[in-house]
């Protein structure tokens, strides 16, 4: 069992769609964080603690197969924060 401190930070990541992929690296190439890499004609998440999540490889896949999750949290009208 972790210790508090010593517990990975949870970080969210690109989804990338195999069937979807056609394998043509331009997220790999944008990517400022060399977080993707290409195996077998797919695009694959290599390096997921490198990612700071800024969507490059979403925007630019030309077929869709990427996308970013997102957590939606709901607020209190009475509160200031989460």
């Amino acid at each position: 069992m972790l210790q508090a401190n010593q517990q990975q930070e949870r970080r969210p990541v690109p989804l990338i769609d195999p069937a979807r992929c056609n394998g043509c690296g331009l997220c790999v190439r944008v990517c400022p964080h060399n977080v993707l890499e290409m195996n077998s004609g797919t695009a694959v998440v290599v390096r997921p603690e490198a990612c700071e999540y800024v969507g490059l490889c979403e925007a630019i896949c030309p077929t869709k197969a990427i996308q970013r999750l997102f957590e939606i949290v709901m607020l209190d009208a009475a509160s200031d924060g989460p």
